[in-house]
């Protein structure tokens, strides 16, 4: 997978990091040049100087080509500029740090974003769980990187759509754990449908996810 990060503060530079040592092709753009440095020095990857809400520097870093854009700048307005000019290029798939978390999810959707990453709200969430849930604490952490949590939303296309949970033969390994569906979280049965425009949780380990991707496509 070829994937764009624009930002490289803490949080870009270590998503780097994870998709590196995960084999992914990575490009990092930011515009100050020691942020670029110290991605080139310390962690052997591909940056490049400049604004990315120009076209000129996303093409000059393949942005056609690429399978994924990830905006982490600190600014709003700069992140969702990038992302709808990134999905004008050619990018396939669009991720976006938003600090404020008012914004239409619908909205977003429209303009062409697919992902959209509240870490502040996350962490703060997570940060909670710890404190008042000291029990959860070990699936918090997933097993330290030996399982993922995936979020698909599923579509008319997808080979479990409308089926029922207990039917889905998925690999050993994972479980699909919640289904998200009119902003309702529902921990299903085996009679549960899962149904088109629903998304769902699937819980799995490291080494069957790509498998479980390939499901549920």
């Amino acid at each position: 997978m070829y994937v764009i990060i624009v930002g490289a503060g803490d949080l870009g530079y270590y998503l780097t990091q994870l998709l590196l040592d995960e084999g992914h092709d990575v490009v990092v753009i930011d515009k100050d040049a020691k942020a670029c440095e110290r991605v080139i020095n310390e962690l052997n990857a591909v940056a490049i100087q400049g604004d990315a809400t120009e076209a000129k520097t996303l093409e000059k870093a393949n942005i056609k080509e690429c399978d994924a854009l990830v905006a982490l700048t600190g600014n709003d307005e700069t992140n969702l500029v990038v992302s709808l000019l990134a999905k004008e290029l050619g990018a396939k798939q669009v991720a976006t740090r938003l600090g404020k978390v008012e914004y239409n999810e619908h909205v977003l959707n429209k303009l062409g974003i697919d992902i959209v990453i509240h870490p502040e709200a996350a962490a703060a969430g997570y940060i909670e769980e710890l404190i008042t849930k000291p029990e959860v604490l070990d699936l918090a952490f997933i097993s330290r990187g030996a399982a993922e949590i995936m979020e698909v939303k599923i579509t008319e296309k997808s080979r479990i759509a409308n089926k029922r949970v207990g039917e889905i033969e998925h690999p050993s390994g994972s479980a699909i754990i919640a289904i998200c569906e009119d902003d309702m979280l529902v921990i299903p049965g085996p009679d549960t449908v899962i149904r088109p425009g629903t998304k769902v949780l699937i819980l799995a380990k490291r080494e069957v996810a790509d498998k479980v991707r390939n499901l549920i496509k």
